[in-house]
């Protein structure tokens, strides 16, 4: 491969570049200090919520221009060549994804230099063309179709959406260190189709434009209705939400693309690859009636009618609609005649009805089918109170909760282990069948790989509710999918959440307290108002993982000696939850009040990450004693003293909360807040 000119960049900001090649590049990404300390600085600020300082390092990192040369700046007008080169960029991959991504760049041979981008959870591909021309002008409208090509071979290659943003010939790639940073110059050129079909002589009015007519009218008033409308900051949504419509209502791809080309011909993105993303989804193309006609009673449209419907359905099983789930269920009558165990509809299943109903000669719309199955033909059933007042009465005498806790042996006080678990297991009992009540605290376990910690947990649950505990692996992020599953499971447990960052710490605290899940699933038309019914519960290798120094009142972590193995000690889950059951129907106080509170952040100060702040204070300072005066001090007293000890940066914020929590009187003295102190002496 000929050696290629590079313009770099210092940083974004910087706006002379410097000429380098693309080796250069790939050594500063392998071995430069700089970018290798911009690069972990900017992940660790990342994964603990703080976002202006993420930010600056991003943007103080190393850039270089992928597909032009600059001089003298870096706009449009500073452009002095082309490079042959364009770039894909693929963000938010998943940490369990991104070495099998990374394997298929690799082995592809149109791949000329990859490497993982700074958030560590993002690709940049580097790929080169040989259809550039001398023409600047030319040059511009090339490299879109080489840009949009390229990218698409990506997505499809690697099942990912590209950034699109990324289509300006001006793009800056930011550096970020990678060891095993990939370069290949003998890459083979990407191969991009430069022809433009000749124009089409405008179409006859014909059944397919009307349609299309008839699909743009009703998505867009859907999305009025909605509120979802083109314009700034919201026509990526827009344009999206109104693919996925066209596609519903069976609008053929071309000619929604098309069009949607021509009515957002303003739009900086590509509409196209939207429009292609949305027709992706195969099975739901058709779905949707566009006539807005229903059957009627008397079928006389030549359809069948609902009552025709649901008489067909009643000779094919029991149908139940799943308040916990939102979902349809069935249940198909064995050969002998016996109701089979309820399982979730599916797309093959309503097909299968429609196909069955088809060949006793009626006429159906199979969206029809679907509407009856979600209305209310089915009838209402909560697995819950399904579950729960089936179980047998509790004898009031047998502690089975505290047999059952008898068996995960703590290293702290068991009686306390005991009575935090009965209060958290009751606890979510109430939140499955009171509406006001949420349960409030996060229940821990503690202790080495292969000790049952979450096994113990998962076995909570009896078999017939055990579709109903979710194990939450990934702790990087809260998405839309965490906040349904508060409305749908009963205890969510998160493995490893030591690896929890401050943000997430945040969310996961404002998620305990949430009432109810007001969000819209997808495909559906209306958000959905479900109360919150989870409890939370965690476990974890490492002690000391809790970083609020505020309070850490919703956490209940207990450090483990043993578990007993749960496969030869199994729950007695009836007695467990008949006697959860009557606490609860019985008034049993189940949270923690104000004196409790305090035991809690006692008990939880043993699983608190060490803080500098704490120890200089308990090492320069105590409380006064009944009857000694002490010594006035401002928290600026404090860290004048203190400071002189360590070279880091001392929080004000922390040095109050400190003093707070280690009962320090705040006083007045001379306009000035401070805390009574005595001051202890220094070898």
């Amino acid at each position: 491969m000929k050696e290629t000119s590079i313009s770099l960049f210092k940083g974004y900001s910087d706006t002379h570049p410097q000429d380098s090649t693309l080796q250069e590049i790939v050594n500063l990404i392998r071995n430069d200090a700089l970018v290798r300390d911009r690069t972990e600085k900017h992940r660790y600020y990342s994964h603990n919520g703080q976002k202006a300082a993420a930010a600056w390092e991003k943007a103080a990192c190393p850039c270089f221009a992928v597909a032009v040369c600059f001089g003298g700046g870096k706009q449009a007008e500073n452009i002095t060549g082309w490079t042959s080169l364009a770039l894909a960029d693929i963000d938010h991959i998943d940490a369990d994804r991104l070495p099998e991504l990374i394997g298929r760049v690799r082995a592809d041979k149109h791949t000329l230099l990859s490497y993982t981008t700074i958030s560590g959870t993002g690709l940049r591909i580097i790929y080169r063309t040989d259809c550039l021309t001398t023409t600047p002008e030319k040059n511009r409208k090339v490299y879109s179709k080489i840009f949009e090509q390229g990218n698409r071979y990506y997505a499809d290659l690697l099942g990912c959406e590209c950034d699109l943003k990324c289509k300006n010939v001006t793009r800056l790639s930011g550096l970020a260190h990678d060891p095993d940073v990939y370069f290949n110059p003998d890459a083979a050129a990407m191969p991009v189709e430069l022809k433009v079909d000749k124009k089409e002589q405008p179409a006859k009015p014909s059944i397919r434009n009307r349609r299309l007519e008839k699909a743009v009218a009703a998505a867009a008033g859907e999305l009025a209705e909605q509120g979802i409308v083109y314009e700034a900051h919201q026509r990526n949504q827009y344009i999206m939400r109104m693919g996925y419509l066209l596609n519903a209502y069976g609008v053929a791809q071309a000619s929604a693309t098309g069009w949607a080309v021509k009515r957002f011909a303003d739009y900086d993105g590509d509409v196209a690859v939207i429009f292609r993303s949305c027709y992706q989804h195969t099975e739901e193309h058709g779905r949707r009636p566009l006539q807005g006609r229903t059957p009627n009673a008397g079928g006389n449209d030549g359809f069948a009618s609902v009552e025709d419907i649901e008489r067909f359905l009643d000779t094919q099983a029991r149908f139940r609609y799943n308040e916990a789930t939102g979902k349809c269920e069935t249940a198909v009558a064995g050969t002998d005649g016996a109701e089979g165990e309820y399982t979730e509809i599916d797309d093959r299943f309503v097909n299968t009805l429609w196909s069955r109903i088809s060949k006793q000669g009626k006429t159906v719309r199979i969206n029809d089918i679907r509407a009856i199955l979600h209305s209310e033909y089915t009838v209402l059933f909560n697995p819950f109170t399904d579950y729960f007042e089936g179980l047998k009465p509790w004898d009031g005498v047998t502690d089975h909760i505290g047999r059952l806790a008898a068996t995960v042996h703590v290293k702290s006080e068991q009686s306390v282990f005991e009575g935090y678990f009965k209060k958290w297991l009751v606890a979510s009992i109430a939140s499955l069948f009171d509406r006001e009540t949420v349960n409030h605290e996060i229940f821990v376990l503690i202790g080495p790989q292969g000790s049952y910690k979450t096994t113990w947990l998962n076995k909570l649950l009896p078999p017939v509710l055990q579709r109903y505990f979710y194990i939450k692996s990934n702790n990087n992020r809260i998405t839309k999918d965490d906040m349904f599953s508060l409305a749908e499971f009963v205890f969510i447990c998160m493995e490893e959440i030591d690896e929890l960052g401050a943000s997430e710490l945040n969310q996961i605290k404002a998620m305990t307290t949430q009432k109810v899940v007001n969000e819209r699933m997808a495909y559906a038309h209306y958000k959905e108002h479900r109360a919150h019914i989870a409890s939370l519960c965690g476990t974890t290798n490492n002690v000391q993982f809790l970083t609020d120094l505020t309070g850490n009142r919703r956490w209940l972590p207990f450090e483990i000696s043993s578990i007993d193995n749960p496969y030869t000690h199994p729950v007695d889950y009836e007695g467990v939850y008949s006697q959860a059951y009557a606490l609860w129907k019985g008034g049993m106080r189940y949270w923690f009040e104000d004196e409790e509170i305090k035991l809690v952040n006692l008990h939880n100060r043993n699983f608190e990450v060490p803080s500098m702040e704490r120890e200089l204070i308990q090492a320069y300072y105590r409380c006064p004693l009944p009857g000694e005066k002490g010594t006035f001090v401002s928290t600026t007293d404090i860290l004048s003293r203190i400071n002189s000890a360590v070279k880091h940066y001392l929080s004000p914020v922390k040095i109050g909360l400190v003093m707070k929590q280690a009962g320090f009187e705040l006083t007045r003295s001379n306009g000035k807040r401070g805390y009574r102190v005595v001051e202890l002496p220094r070898n």
